[in-house]
């Protein structure tokens, strides 16, 4: 674990007697905070009854399966910067005003440069097998500017040193960087345990710790100096076009790709990168690692198109305001926008559907919160959370006013735990108030968050933010790729998320106080 130089410095002794005294006020404090959180029967009572009512609303009245199908089927995947997202902010927020949702609107961010996706083509021309491969552009990369035919090299390398050897041989080739991916078996993967985002589901046994250089533990900042250094080579080269395992089964696409700060992408100089289905990469390789003099050519043509910037786009907000402590928030968050290999529906139509139907529920519910309810429908998310980021530094005033963020954002699955930063403090507070979300199901109310959605621009805010740990669902085979789609939606399971995600935000908009955020 990498350890800051300012932890080994020389810190000044505290005398006995402050010591003391900071131990005894943390003590009365804690105290001070149980006597807080008692509540009198009758409003223990009352606290029930009213979750079983929001339970009760979900499951009578959900909307989640027809606003799921309409995300999905009408308005179809919603990149980032496109006109089909722009399409579901302002089907959404008509959403949200047809539940009586207050203050709905429309805050903008901006992307620098927009994205449009062409056709990916690739044949191999020698040997001449007549094999077409299946790829797919990694977004916000280039095209090729027409067909091209070039060598394929095999990028054999462990360090940054042994790329020089690659020096004069790349101008105009097509590269694979790594081996095959070692897929899961395919009927394994959905067992519960490893990476959710992982795209081959979960390391193999004995595999755990190995990245993607040597046989060492994968070590994060020697991973991102060999991708620059190997980039830079290619660029410097002139390669042609960059293929990356999909590390996905069935013949399954994946994609990913954003732009860097705030320039235009367009003007980076790029290589067109592709992710290719896992059989055709495998295929590929094994020709491409023949011993001479074999040689392996591929035929290409990768139409993309940049949409000149900057391009407007938008978070979908509503609320339910708080009637005691209006300017204090609980926000339920999910990101509107998807990529475009299937219909975006488990990523994330079934989150953005769940927040709708947790804003129906407690409005049709005539629910009064002491504190405000957001609803917040995120954008940017696929590229790299950029909506939930502006989000947090458009409302900086706020960020202090915060309780929670709580986020819907794997897939299909049943809700079956928590996830948490390490806030030791919230404990009590969850065991106290979350009872019903057992008979819901959720089976661990403080379990270790994962990463890689919108919880995380609240949690870097110092906001106690919630992400959902759900089954699996299918989500392993529809993440990016073009299995992401109605055919694995399972409604009883949204209808159980939008119970919890309701529950929860009814529960921490009425406590007395805001949830602690002081870290482990």
């Amino acid at each position: 674990m990498f350890r800051p130089l300012a932890l080994f410095r020389r810190r000044p002794i505290v005398p006995a007697v402050l010591l003391l005294g900071a131990l005894a006020s943390f003590a009365l404090a804690q105290q001070e905070e149980a006597k807080v959180a008692e509540k009198s029967p009758e409003a223990i009572k009352a606290a029930l009854e009213l979750d079983q009512k929001i339970i009760a609303e979900v499951k009578k009245g959900s909307e989640i399966l027809s606003n799921l199908s309409h995300l999905s089927d009408i308005i179809g995947p919603r990149l980032t910067g496109s006109a089909a997202l722009k399409r579901a902010n302002d089907w959404t927020a008509d959403r949200m005003k047809a539940y009586g949702l207050s203050n709905v609107k429309l805050e903008r961010w901006s992307l620098p440069e927009g994205w449009q996706r062409g056709t990916a083509y690739a044949k191999i021309i020698e040997p001449d097998n007549g094999r077409s491969l299946t790829l797919a552009s990694m977004g916000w990369y280039p095209g090729t500017k027409g067909k091209i035919t070039g060598d394929v090299v095999v990028i054999q390398a462990k360090t940054i040193a042994e790329l020089k050897k690659y020096e004069g041989k790349l101008k105009g080739a097509i590269v694979l960087r790594n081996p095959p991916s070692k897929l899961t078996p395919w009927m394994d993967i959905e067992k519960a345990g490893g990476r959710p985002f992982a795209a081959d589901g979960f390391p193999k046994k004995g595999e755990e710790g190995k990245g993607k250089f040597g046989d060492g533990k994968f070590q994060p900042e020697a991973f991102q100096a060999m991708t620059k250094a190997v980039r830079e080579l290619l660029t410097k080269e002139g390669a042609a076009v960059l293929l990356t395992d999909s590390a996905k089964h069935f013949n399954l696409l994946a994609t990913t790709g954003s732009w860097g700060g705030a320039d235009r992408p367009s003007a980076d100089n790029r290589i067109p990168t592709c992710y290719m289905a896992h059989e055709h990469y495998a295929l590929l390789y094994r020709l491409a690692t023949r011993p001479e003099p074999a040689v392996t050519k591929v035929e290409v043509d990768i139409t993309n198109t940049f949409v000149p910037g900057p391009i407007a786009v938008y978070n979908t907000v509503g609320e339910i305001r708080g009637s005691e402590k209006p300017d204090e928030f609980v926000i339920l968050g999910a990101h509107l926008d998807s990529w475009d290999l299937g219909q975006g529906t488990l990523d994330n139509g079934t989150g953005s559907s769940v927040v709708l139907e947790a804003a129906r529920a407690l409005a049709k519910c005539g629910v009064q919160p002491k504190r405000t309810i957001r609803f917040i429908l995120f954008t940017g998310e696929e590229q790299g959370l950029h909506g939930s980021k502006a989000y947090v530094t458009q409302h900086k005033n706020e960020v202090d006013k915060i309780s929670t963020a709580i986020v819907h954002d794997t897939g299909t699955g049943k809700v079956v735990g928590l996830g948490w930063g390490n806030r030791p403090g919230l404990k009590p507070i969850l065991e106290s108030e979350l009872a019903t979300l057992k008979e819901l199901g959720v089976a661990e109310f403080q379990r270790r968050a994962g990463s890689g959605s919108d919880h995380m621009s609240f949690e870097r805010a110092g906001i106690p933010a919630c992400f959902f740990s759900q089954e699996i669902a299918g989500y392993r085979f529809a993440h990016h790729s073009q299995a992401d789609t109605m055919t694995l939606v399972r409604e009883p399971d949204l209808i159980q998320g939008a119970q919890v995600m309701a529950v929860m935000a009814m529960r921490f908009a009425n406590l007395e106080t805001m949830l602690p955020r002081a870290k482990k």
